[in-house]
């Protein structure tokens, strides 16, 4: 299950016949360069570090790549020549961070369409936010275009798209994940434009700067992602507008093609449509991407690297997951609805993998949380019908399968999805015999943004009634075992396990939290800098009284001497989002009590595990620890 190569970004090179992408075929996330026919091998362009992002320079002569040294998020950049392999280092400030776009995300281009200017975000100034800078690439000059506090507030601002003339910078303030706002900044020295002025919070998330406007997907005025022009001065054109999440959308390079994403339950479809200049717009007609196999094909602000990039005119480039193969690239060409796979990361996985079904089960308040439930072969069939399915046959009943258990795997964000991707920890567990319900609770994305929101001061509350109400729902399943549940996640899926296992003690027998939180006021105190403007309308303010007696009654921390499963720790040291400390802290306390616990560190880490081996490492443990504590049987083998 765990050998297959991690796709983690995507590059089309501007001449539309090469690709760049970046694999961790060498242990660690690095750029490769490749034919978009497929013909030759790849070749490895060799980066210290983790890199993170790759964007090809406008007139294709160098690639910039976002690299993390050691696991704490200060990302530096540099620029590649692709031909010689030479790495120039464009930043190198030790304990500042430079992104040339949003955190863990691939939309958007930080380089002007006349090739001149380089865009990017910097916390060197001040730590607690990022201002924007320009460097002029033929002379190295690097000036601040936007400084946070001045005029604007203190926040986190990132750049976007330069306009089609190179004279303005789209710049977008992400203040949460749910409230944005969009800023024109003009490079001569002008007033900066607010460009989105709205009431409340609202989702911008920009696909393109034409000389029609600016494409973007946005929640304003609505619940859902809805597709839209905005035109600076007039306001808003919506161009789709379903009961669902469109969150990714790109423009092609000459301004023609519309692509972008609707998401259900995690699921994508792709559309894409002719553009005309004015009035006539909302006249073309919508088309369905063709070709391309069921799953995941963009993410909101194309994260984990899945956003739609255009290799020329008519063929999209997409990494497209599936929950029973290794995420790959596909080619879609728009010219005759055909699209072909360009790379073969999975071919070593096993045959027989599990799809998951989606399923819906109402929670304490009546709320609606929907999920993936992967179920081992043959034990999902239920006592009856395994009954009337032998007598239909004239023989006697068929036994019915013996009931699994099942493993609850808790999302990290939390406003993130459970989506339909590969993980080779959910297909070695079912293939051990052990069932996965991977839910998304409140605070979830793609269910709107009212549902998204329910997260926020928040943590510890509806969210664990949400768990709870996935256990009950297990327990009336007749092929589930509801006294063999185990409950994982990692960093806020981390914090949701500690808090099922610490305050719902009696429904668990076993867990694993990975990186997560486990004193909700620490962890407000030691977020990153850039994170802080945030914190208090996200989890809570430790300084306000009330604030925090409510985090403390939240934390797992307060309750782990109710702890009663066998517990799983395990925290890259590097980690700058939850300080290991987090993790040790509550090991050290079940310790002192002589409770079953385990805490793996691993050197050279952050908040994710980057390392392959160390990956292997990771979830070996975690597919032990469940087979051991859940009483598993492997279903390869079984009669």
């Amino acid at each position: 299950m765990f050998d297959y190569d991690r796709l983690s970004g995507v590059a089309p090179h501007p001449d539309g016949e090469r690709l760049a992408y970046l694999s961790d075929a060498l242990g660690r996330p690095q750029p490769w360069l490749w034919s978009l026919n497929g013909s030759g091998e790849p070749r490895h362009l060799p980066v210290d570090g983790t890199v993170t992002r790759c964007v090809w320079r406008p007139d294709g002569s160098r690639l910039l790549v976002q690299a993390d040294p050691d696991g704490a998020e200060d990302y530096q950049l540099a620029e590649l020549d692709p031909a010689t392999g030479t790495v120039e280092w464009l930043t190198a400030e030790n304990g500042s961070r430079n992104e040339p776009g949003i955190p863990y995300g691939s939309i958007g281009n930080p380089y002007s369409p006349d090739g001149r200017l380089l865009a990017y975000a910097s916390n060197a100034r001040k730590r607690s936010c990022f201002d924007i800078m320009v460097r002029d690439l033929p002379t190295g000059d690097v000036r601040t275009v936007l400084q946070a506090g001045d005029p604007l507030p203190e926040d986190r601002y990132f750049p976007m798209f330069f306009s089609p003339d190179s004279r303005r910078l789209l710049v977008l303030r992400l203040h949460q994940n749910t409230e944005q706002d969009l800023f024109a900044v003009d490079l001569a020295g002008l007033p900066v434009e607010h460009v989105t002025p709205h009431d409340g919070p609202a989702q911008y998330l920009p696909a393109g700067w034409t000389p029609e406007g600016i494409f973007l997907s946005t929640t304003q005025g609505r619940d859902h992602l809805g597709l839209a022009l905005l035109t600076p001065g007039s306001g808003l054109r919506w161009l789709d507008t379903p009961a669902a999440d469109i969150d990714c959308a790109a423009v092609s390079g000459d301004g023609k093609r519309l692509a972008w994403s609707v998401n259900t339950h995690g699921f994508t479809a792709l559309h894409w449509r002719d553009l005309a200049a004015g009035s006539q717009h909302e006249q073309h007609e919508v088309h369905e991407v063709h070709g391309l196999p069921r799953g995941v094909a963009a993410q909101e602000f194309g994260s984990d690297g899945q956003s739609l990039t255009w290799a020329g005119n008519t063929r999209l480039v997409v990494l497209l997951g599936r929950p029973t193969a290794a995420t790959e690239v596909w080619i879609a060409d728009l010219s005759n609805r055909r699209a072909r796979q360009l790379t073969r990361c999975g071919e070593r996985l096993p045959a027989g993998l599990a799809e998951p079904e989606v399923i819906q089960y109402p929670s304490a308040d009546g709320l609606t949380v929907s999920g993936l439930l992967y179920r081992p072969s043959g034990r999902g069939q239920s006592q009856d019908q395994s009954q009337d399915q032998g007598q239909s046959q004239g023989r006697s009943p068929v036994p019915a399968p013996a009931p699994v258990p099942v493993v609850l795997d808790i999302h990290g964000g939390p406003e993130y999805q459970a989506l339909p991707l590969f993980s080779p920890l959910i297909q070695a567990l079912v293939a051990r015999g052990i069932a996965v319900l991977a839910p998304s609770i409140r605070g979830s994305s793609g269910y709107g943004q009212h549902y998204q929101r329910l997260i926020y001061r928040d943590w510890g509350g509806g969210d664990l009634q949400d768990l709870a109400a996935a256990a009950d729902y297990l327990q009336g399943q007749d092929w589930a075992d509801a006294g063999r549940l185990g409950v994982y996640g990692a960093s806020y899926g981390g914090f949701a396990t500690l808090s099922c296992l610490a305050r719902l003690p009696d429904r668990w027998r076993a867990g694993v939290s990975v990186c997560g939180p486990s004193d909700l006021a620490a962890l407000a105190a030691a977020f990153p800098a850039t994170w802080r403007h945030r914190v208090r309308d996200w989890i809570g303010d430790p300084g306000d009284t009330d604030d925090a007696r409510m985090l403390a009654e939240r934390s797992p921390l307060t309750h782990v001497d109710r702890i009663r499963a066998p517990l799983l720790l395990a925290h890259g040291i590097n980690d700058a989002r939850v300080a290991v400390a987090e993790s040790e802290r509550i090991h050290e306390r079940l310790a002192e009590r002589g409770h079953l616990s385990r805490l793996i560190r691993f050197e050279g880490e952050g908040h994710s595990v980057e390392d392959r081996k160390n990956g292997i490492t990771l979830h070996q443990a975690t597919l032990d620890w469940f087979a051991e504590h859940l009483g598993a049987t492997d279903v390869r083998t079984a009669p």
